[in-house]
């Protein structure tokens, strides 16, 4: 399947929507909660996300590459107009950014959200998406697990402090989304 660089792109500004969400709610399991409608939003209109298609084997290597890129492009673009006209959330997201120094800690951090990213995102065998969807994300925001997306809409509030680790995190991300795949046995 070819990446589809629109549906890319609105993953990203989605997630963003979901960064801005948490931050103007203080954080905490309300803003956990109510960022999890970012990806809700992304599952339900078909958006192409890198964190929640890296293990699908109908796109190849430089097509994931390609909507990793076009997610960042996204969220970032979002979060830089974010930090311009909601100046209140830039302290808080500059926080978050800060926060992710350690290469080996946002190496685990990413793979511990691509955990949380795989099981959110990969369909139930039946029933609703939505209780995959929100104790993901609660689970990835409250553990303070690094998403390679919403880190770069957090980078982008914050006018550009933390864009080094998307990098580290996107690979940590594909890293815990292929292990727990291959852990739970799914194809």
């Amino acid at each position: 399947m070819k990446t589809d660089y629109r549906k890319s792109l609105a993953a990203g500004l989605l997630i963003c929507m979901g960064c801005i969400v948490n931050l103007k709610a203080g954080g905490g399991i309300a803003g956990a909660v109510l960022f999890s409608a970012g990806l809700w939003f992304v599952v339900n209109f078909d958006a192409e996300l890198f964190t929640g298609r890296v293990t699908r084997t109908d796109y190849d290597p430089a097509g994931k590459l390609l909507m990793l890129v076009y997610n960042v492009i996204g969220a970032g673009v979002c979060g830089l107009l974010a930090s311009f006209f909601l100046p209140e959330i830039r302290e808080a997201a500059e926080k978050i950014a800060a926060a992710y120094a350690d290469p080996l800690k946002v190496l685990w951090q990413g793979v511990m959200c691509g955990i949380c990213m795989y099981l959110a995102t990969t369909p139930p065998k039946e029933g609703s998406r939505l209780p995959f969807v929100v104790y993901g994300v609660v689970l990835f925001i409250l553990s303070g697990y690094g998403h390679s997306i919403a880190l770069a809409g957090y980078a982008g509030i914050a006018r550009g402090i933390g864009w080094w680790v998307i990098p580290l995190a996107a690979v940590g991300n594909a890293a815990g989304s292929y292990g727990v795949r291959w852990l739970l046995r799914r194809s």
